[in-house]
């Protein structure tokens, strides 16, 4: 039998490789690969035509590079790339808002780049350890926790902590969890941009670097750094035995802003604060090793770099989302980063990067994604002192503190398998299969080995695929097929109804000026429509028991179901005094008045 051995050269040019975890409660689920020795060995690919079919499938081009040396990949991505710093400098850092912009029917040269920090809802602590008990199984082996509100702090902090927090007790059965699972867990705190989750409060909001806004604190104000100093020590008080803390500092949005700061440039304000950052950790826990986020980082020049003296002192952790990495983390920008520092990490997505209210994450590009990420570690690596540190999977369920919420985890959880399963073995073909298969709990069935492995060009949500599949949150992942059927026939209805069709539009219900005939025609769909969302309504609440809590649950509902039963209930209010009325006016209708106050003038 032919042997499936496509790879994207992972498995050829490196020695050791450890996989890190990554997850948070609050925020993000994290999963990665950690990188030792380099192998530039190049090895033998036997290709095979399903593997063929599903590669295309997923547009991923990253069979060739397997043939390829660092040294070719290097004047490969040069010659697209170029080296001229100049070219990329003009290259704006892209926010997370940009995300849902991207066409994903664009060839892969013309997408947009993806990137973002959103927050998330904390699942029950009895799921949780499901979750990171599978991601264990395919190869994590770390864990990253950022907290934001759903830590148990104390003290000058109480008043930030949620009132659906973990208590201490929950925080440490997590972690003694991760322990007994050879976990390495990185708490992950925000101590400069993404504040809103302690800024928002009225104790802290005169720290703010704009009054207004509680996105990022004022570094020049000595009380920020109280505030930081406490966030550190709490955290750390908790995690006795972490050996990293990844301090944040991502879309730090607003700098520069206020009466003290604005005179200084944006580059020294921010890396004075993170050395004031790097400070305060290191006075509380000398051995800790620092991470932080690196998109503030890359239009920083490297002799401001060098003289800042922080590489030796922290580890930028590189962040993107979107299949074209190059374009937006070019080769200067690395050649810059080995130059200063060590090491480095890397960050993709398995969810929670292409729209802020999405509710099942896109498959084929999010495996796209980590597929590039190999490439580029692979050719990257070797340019650092001690090689890339690892590759992080992010899975954020919320874009800040105050977005509403994107995909939830148990509707990710394919999602996460097959993309730490690529990280995880350098590749994803049909070998995995089994071990894809497996891990979420699908049936045996007489055709797994004749049926195709996936098809994420016309499945990328892997529904077809997966319907029969009983992995932890499988039901809600089921019920997402569901909602996406339920939600188009309700916007269909609603659009119909109140738009399309003359006789219920805002202008027949404000002067109740319809006919009933009509009227009843419309709403003949509408008892059918109506019940499928409370049935749809009443089914989420039931799969997400256990795995959320209430408040979770309720939240979902509320932003994701509630507004089309709002929405058709008002059709159905509608529609009853529109029957209602027996006698009209002569035409002409009033004319309104309201349009006066725009300037239009009639009669």
């Amino acid at each position: 039998m032919t042997n499936y051995v496509h790879r994207v050269g992972l498995t050829a040019w490196r020695k050791k490789t450890t996989i890190l975890v990554a997850v948070g409660f609050l925020s993000l689920i994290l999963f990665g690969l950690q990188f030792s020795v380099i192998d530039n060995r190049s090895s033998n690919l036997v290709h095979d035509e399903k593997d063929e079919a599903f590669l295309q499938s997923i547009k991923v081009k990253f069979i060739e590079a397997a043939n390829l040396n660092n040294r070719e990949l290097d004047n490969r991505v040069n010659s697209k790339h170029g080296n001229d710093l100049d070219r990329f400098q003009h290259l704006d850092q892209p926010t997370r808002d940009e995300i849902a912009k991207r066409q994903t029917e664009k060839p892969f040269e013309e997408t947009d780049q993806v990137l973002g920090i959103p927050y998330g809802a904390p699942p029950s602590l009895t799921y949780f350890k499901k979750l990171i008990t599978l991601a264990k199984n395919v190869g994590a082996t770390g864990l990253l926790i950022e907290y934001e509100d759903m830590f148990p702090y104390s003290g000058i902090l109480k008043s930030i902590s949620a009132k659906n927090a973990y208590t201490v007790e929950e925080v440490k059965g997590i972690l003694k969890f991760a322990e007994d699972l050879h976990l390495e867990v990185i708490p992950l705190i925000q101590t400069f941009g993404h504040m809103e989750f302690a800024l928002k409060h009225k104790d802290f909001a005169h720290i703010r670097e704009v009054p207004e806004s509680p996105q990022a604190l004022c570094p020049s104000r000595n009380a920020s750094l109280d505030l930081v100093r406490e966030l550190v020590s709490q955290i750390l008080d908790m995690h006795p035995s972490s050996n990293y803390l990844h301090i944040g500092c991502d879309e730090v949005f607003e700098m520069g802003e206020c009466e003290v700061c604005r005179t200084e440039l944006h580059e020294n304000l921010f890396l004075r604060h993170v050395q004031n950052v790097v400070n305060i950790v290191k006075d509380k826990k000398s051995t800790v090793q620092i991470i932080i986020w690196d998109d503030m980082l890359r239009h920083i020049s490297l002799q401001t770099l060098q003289m800042s003296n922080l590489g030796d002192v922290i580890e930028p952790m590189v962040w993107v989302y979107a299949e074209d990495i190059y374009r937006f983390v070019q080769p200067p920008i690395w050649d810059k980063y080995s130059a200063v520092f060590k090491t480095a990490w890397t960050a993709s997505a398995f969810k929670g990067a292409f729209g802020e209210t999405l509710y099942i994450p896109n498959g084929r590009r999010h495996l796209e994604n980590n597929l590039r990420w190999l490439e580029v570690m692979s050719t990257q690596s070797t340019i650092f002192k001690h090689n890339l540190r690892g590759i992080v999977l992010t899975g954020w369920q919320r874009y800040d503190h105050f977005a509403v919420l994107c995909e939830l985890l148990p509707a990710a959880v394919p999602s996460l398998v097959l993309n730490l399963l690529a990280t995880s073995n350098g590749y994803f073909n049909a070998t995995l299969k089994e071990s894809f298969l497996n891990t979420l709990s699908c049936p045996q069935t007489g055709d797994r080995r004749s049926s195709p492995f996936l098809n994420l060009d016309g499945d990328p949500n892997m529904w077809e695929k997966l319907s029969r599949c009983l992995f932890p949150g499988s039901g809600f992942f089921k019920l997402m097929y569901r909602l996406h059927n339920v939600e188009n026939e309700a916007k269909e209805y609603i659009e119909t109804t109140t738009r399309q069709k003359g006789w219920m539009t805002s202008y027949n219900a404000k002067y109740n000026y319809s006919l009933p005939l009509r009227v009843e025609e419309l709403t003949q769909e509408l008892p059918r429509v109506y019940h499928g969302m409370v049935s749809l309504a009443r089914n989420a609440a039931d799969t997400l028991t256990g795995l959320f809590d209430n408040y979770t649950i309720s939240e979902w509902i509320e932003q994701r179901i509630y507004p089309y039963l709002v929405e058709l209930e008002r059709i159905q209010n509608r529609s009853t005094a529109l029957k209602a009325t027996k006698y009209w006016p002569a035409r002409p209708l009033p004319i309104l008045k309201e349009l006066q106050k725009h300037g239009v003038a009639i009669g």
